[in-house]
């Protein structure tokens, strides 16, 4: 696998999260994602992963829409193809965490460039990177289609930056509240 990048042990990732074992395993779970073993470990694209998704349920975000959204990315790097550019088993993974080449052109949750404005794509749907298993039926030939897909992953995932634009005032406004508290209650203790 990766040897130069260093891995992130379970218990480790747990501890970053800030979130039980419990907790992280079943993010794991309904967000269908690779589980490496323990001795591999996880990579810093998986944590950053993993890190916007503890944070989007900070927000108050259901974990099923963010699973919706996800499977929407993961199928739109199918059909781009992403997935024949690598064997590794978290490809879908592997570009969270990475600066964007441009201004709008990476995917909400797993971070990858797609290497066009999600808003105005510009690309060639037809490049093929590399093997991949046969399917009976090609998309197109079931109705899939790579703008129609792009415009369904558009509209979830600004529905999704809008439901955070309402909940970052609360949440400052909870954070606010938690320092004042603390203070308060901090300040009692030590007299």
């Amino acid at each position: 696998m990766r040897t130069e990048e260093e891995m992130v042990r379970f218990g480790d990732l747990c501890r970053i999260l800030g979130k039980s074992p419990v907790y992280v395993l079943r993010l794991q779970q309904a967000l269908d994602l690779y589980v490496p073993s323990a001795q591999a470990g996880y990579g810093r694209a998986y944590v950053c992963f993993l890190e916007k998704i503890v944070a989007l349920r900070t927000f108050g975000i259901a974990l099923a829409d963010i699973a919706d959204l996800f499977a929407k990315e993961r199928r739109l790097l199918e059909l781009l193809r992403f997935d024949a550019l690598s064997d590794s088993p978290t490809w879908y993974l592997d570009g969270c965490g990475r600066q964007p080449r441009e201004q709008g052109d990476c995917l909400l949750l797993c971070g990858y460039s797609l290497g066009f404005s999600i808003d105005t794509p510009s690309y060639q749907p037809n490049l093929d990177f590399g093997k991949r298993d046969d399917h009976l039926f090609a998309g197109h030939e079931m109705g899939e289609d790579i703008y129609r897909s792009l415009e369904l992953y558009r509209a979830q995932a600004a529905k999704l930056c809008a439901r955070i634009s309402q909940e970052i005032p609360v949440l400052q406004n909870a954070l606010y509240w938690g320092e004042r508290y603390f203070e308060r209650v901090g300040a009692q203790g030590k007299g």
